[in-house]
C-alpha cells in the first residue's frame, strides 16, 4: 500500500497477522472533527448540531460503512465465519453449491377404484387439513390391480413443512382413487441450506474425496442433490450383527439415504464402495460403470440401500403458571423446539440421540416466564423418556401436534 503525504487525525485501520482491525466510529468522529477544526483555521465550534458537525457525522458514517464492508470481506474468506456469497465462493473450491429448499415427502394409503389408471407427474393428489398445503405425484404413478396402494407424494411447497399422521385427504376426483390417508407422518423437507449446514457439509465433503471407507460413501451421499441425511455402516464379522437396532448380515455394507435420486445414489455407491462388498436394503438400483477403460463393454452393478421410516417423536412438558406466561405460550414453545430439532447442527438425524435436557434448555431460553417443571420425550403420546435413540432405519420427525405443553399452577 503506498504511503500518503497527507496528514489526518482519523486513526487508520490496521492489517496484521491477527487480522483486520478498524477504529471505532467514535474515534473516527473525533478525528474528523479535529480535521474540520484545522481546516477552518482553529477555534471552530465542533458541536454536532453545527454545519461542520453535520459534515463530520456524514464523513464518519461513510468511513464506518466502508470499514464494515471491509470487515465483512475479511471475515468472509474464513470458512468459520463466512456467509452468503462469500461462503458460496468457498464452496465452489470444493465443487459445492448451496442446496435449495427441498419438499416434504409422504407415503399415503389409497383406496383404488380404477386399476391401471396413470396419475401424471405433477398432478395434485392430496391436501393437508393442517395448513392446506398440496401434495403431488413426483413422477407418473400407475395404479395397481389391487384394492389399496401405497403412493409416494411430495409437497408442492418446498421447505420444512410438517406433515402429521392422518392429516392428508384426497384433493380431487377422477384420479382413480376413492380416498386416501397417511398413517405415518411425512419426512419433513428442508429450508434452503443455512450457513451452519453449508459449512458442516463442506467439512464432511473432505471425507468424500477418499475411496473405500464408510465415511467416503457417506460424504458422497450427503453431497447429492436432494439428500437430507445419510448413514453408512458395515458388518465385517462372519456372523449377523445387530448395530443400533438393525440386524446387518455378515460381510455386508448397510446404506441409508433420505431423499435424493436413486440413480445418483447408485453411482455414488459405485464410485465409493470397496469392490466385492455386498450391500443390503429394500431398495435396488442398477448403474453402469462408465469408466472408459472398458472400451464400450462397461459392466453394470446392482446395489441395495434403505430409506429410513419416518417415526413421530413426542415431547410432553409442563411449565409453571404465572402472570408472565403469554397466551400463545404453547405455540412459542412448539416453534422453538421444532426450530431446534429441524435446523442447523442440532437437527435430529439418523442414529442421533435426542436428550430431553437440551430441549428444556431451549424452552428456558424463551424468557423468565418459561419455567420448565417436567419434560420428557418418546415415540408415543405418553413420552416418559429422558433420552431417545431410534434404530438407524427410522427417521425421527417432529410436528407441532406431537409437542404437548401444559401450564401447571
Amino acid at each position: 500500500m503506498p504511503n500518503s503525504d497527507f496528514i489526518t487525525n482519523v486513526p487508520a485501520p490496521t492489517l496484521t497477522d491477527a487480522g483486520f482491525t478498524a477504529p471505532s466510529e467514535q474515534d473516527i468522529l473525533t478525528g474528523v472533527l479535529a480535521d474540520m477544526n484545522t481546516a477552518l483555521g482553529g477555534g471552530a465550534n465542533t458541536a454536532l448540531s453545527t454545519p461542520q458537525g453535520q459534515i463530520a457525522i456524514s464523513e464518519t458514517a461513510i468511513l464506518g460503512d466502508f470499514l464494515s464492508a471491509m470487515l465483512a470481506v475479511f471475515n468472509g474468506v474464513d470458512p468459520a465465519s463466512a456467509s452468503g456469497r462469500m461462503q458460496d465462493a468457498i464452496g465452489r473450491i470444493y465443487f459445492m453449491e448451496r442446496r435449495p429448499a427441498t419438499a416434504t415427502t409422504v407415503t399415503v394409503q389409497a383406496t383404488v377404484n380404477a386399476p391401471g389408471q396413470v396419475i401424471k407427474a405433477g398432478t395434485i393428489v392430496a391436501q393437508s387439513s393442517v395448513d392446506n398445503t398440496l401434495y403431488a405425484a413426483p413422477q407418473d404413478i400407475t395404479l395397481p390391480n389391487t384394492n389399496t396402494a401405497n403412493l409416494e407424494l411430495s409437497c408442492q411447497t418446498a421447505g420444512a413443512i410438517t406433515c402429521p399422521a392422518n392429516s392428508l385427504t384426497l384433493y380431487q376426483a377422477g384420479l382413480g382413487i376413492a380416498a386416501l390417508s397417511n398413517a405415518a407422518p411425512g419426512a419433513t423437507g428442508a429450508d434452503a441450506e443455512s450457513r451452519t449446514d453449508f459449512e458442516a457439509r463442506r467439512q464432511a465433503s473432505v471425507a468424500a474425496n477418499s475411496i473405500g471407507q464408510n465415511a467416503s460413501l457417506m460424504g458422497a451421499l450427503l453431497a447429492l442433490p436432494g439428500v437430507t441425511d445419510a448413514f453408512v455402516t458395515d458388518n465385517p464379522s462372519q456372523t449377523d450383527m445387530t448395530q443400533q437396532g438393525v440386524t446387518i448380515p455378515a460381510g455386508t455394507q448397510y446404506i441409508l439415504v433420505e431423499g435424493g435420486n436413486p440413480t445418483d445414489i447408485g453411482r455414488a455407491i459405485l464410485n465409493k464402495k470397496p469392490p466385492g462388498i455386498a450391500t443390503v436394503g429394500t431398495h435396488i438400483v442398477t448403474v453402469q460403470d462408465t469408466n472408459p477403460v472398458y472400451t464400450g463393454n462397461q459392466p453394470s452393478y446392482s446395489f441395495h440401500f434403505d430409506r429410513p421410516t419416518p417415526v413421530a417423536v413426542y415431547v410432553t412438558m409442563e411449565i409453571a403458571a404465572s402472570d408472565a406466561v403469554p397466551n400463545n405460550a404453547a405455540q412459542l414453545i412448539q416453534q422453538a423446539i421444532m426450530s431446534y430439532l429441524t435446523t442447523g447442527t442440532t437437527r435430529i438425524r439418523i442414529g442421533k440421540t435426542l436428550y430431553a435436557s437440551r430441549l428444556s434448555a431451549v424452552v428456558d431460553g424463551l424468557g423468565d416466564w418459561a419455567e420448565v417443571l417436567t419434560l420428557s420425550i418418546g415415540t408415543d403420546a405418553n413420552a416418559g423418556q429422558n433420552r431417545l435413540t431410534l434404530p438407524i432405519n427410522q427417521l425421527p420427525t417432529v410436528t407441532a401436534d406431537t409437542i404437548s405443553v401444559q401450564v401447571v399452577t
